[in-house]
């Protein structure tokens, strides 16, 4: 009999992190995370890993690269026939670290750099001399040819994304995602100061765009579904926009070191725990299903609704604490 298949887990190793980024989505931010924990770690993949197959596993955080046996999770991951990402901010990637991700045949390292200016990517992590470290870190993952850069458009770097995809270009990256600030953990603290209105984001991504367009080369996706009424995606043709499918079998799911399942990394609502139930029943459990059926009621006659889902509905659960209200930044951009 087949072993249930899931397609894409977001692997969260820890909660700890050494940069604390204005717009981190995650929601155990403000109230901070303990130390990595690298032995329940390596007991939680294997625990995971006993229950389903998984087509990819991307290791996230906090700081991934904190964790000092994220080598051995990747081979036990790649044994069991996973591809592998690495989901980090690039400080702590050493060349040793980098060279060992390669044999290993990780797919992707993917490293955000939020400007050309070093001083506005250092405000936003809140790290000073992060943006140096990115930086290298990219041009190295470039040579290697697995480098991908994220760009996450705030209202504090938005002026500066055409200089910021021209220095991704130069590190040697080739795939770049393009997301606009999502609101949660961290980052609703700073949603005032940080979440662009309507018409910066639309002049950010035309920014986008003819970059794209003038450089055939690259691929560029935007990875965070927003709401079609504020920012309409039909002039941006050369970018990737993606749409969040509310189908908890077939859809990007989240899973801590701890084995809680969430329905996506942005999402603070726990739909179980493999220690005590295996994903497959947790997944396919009906009243687990049914949260996340419903559509928002603000846009019920919305003749967008079909290809918008109302935006990013793990938001308004870190924000309203409901996944059926419209994606907050209709309210605060």
């Amino acid at each position: 009999m087949p072993r249930f298949h899931i397609s894409n887990i977001v692997y969260e190793l820890t909660g700890a992190c050494n940069q604390c980024c204005r717009f981190c989505y995650n929601h155990w931010r403000p109230e901070g995370a303990p130390a990595p924990d690298p032995a329940r770690a390596r007991k939680t993949l294997r625990k995971l890993l006993s229950q389903c197959s998984v087509g990819t596993i991307s290791f996230s955080g906090g700081e991934p690269l904190l964790l000092s046996n994220i080598h051995n999770l990747v081979i036990r991951a790649r044994l069991k026939g996973s591809h592998v990402n690495v989901l980090t901010n690039g400080t702590l990637l050493t060349q040793d670290a980098l060279e060992n991700f390669v044999s290993l045949g990780v797919g992707a390292i993917q490293i955000p750099l939020l400007s050309a200016n070093p001083e506005v990517h250092d405000y936003l992590t809140s790290l000073k001399g992060s943006w140096e470290k990115a930086v290298d870190a990219l041009r190295r993952a470039g040579g290697k040819g697995i480098g991908v850069s994220v760009l996450v458009i705030t209202k504090v770097n938005a002026p500066g994304v055409s200089e910021t995809l021209s220095l991704v270009r130069d590190c040697g990256i080739r795939t770049v995602m393009v997301n606009r600030f999502n609101i949660g953990g961290n980052g609703i603290r700073n949603m005032r100061e940080l979440v662009p209105d309507s018409k910066t984001l639309a002049s950010a991504f035309a920014a986008v765009e003819a970059f794209a367009a003038a450089h055939p080369d690259m691929r560029v996706v935007s990875g965070v579904c927003t709401p079609l009424c504020f920012l309409d995606t039909a002039p941006y043709p050369h970018i990737q926009f993606t749409k969040c499918s509310t189908d908890l079998t077939g859809r990007p799911l989240t899973v801590n070191y701890d084995g809680d399942v969430r329905f996506c990394n942005h999402s603070p609502r726990v739909l179980g725990n493999i220690y005590s139930r295996v994903i497959s029943d947790i997944l396919q459990d009906p009243d687990i299903n049914a949260l996340y059926a419903g559509m928002p009621s603000e846009c019920s006659h919305c003749h967008l609704l079909e290809r918008c889902g109302g935006g990013c509905r793990a938001a308004s659960e870190q924000l309203y604490g409901t996944f059926s209200k419209q994606d907050p930044i209709i309210d605060v951009g």
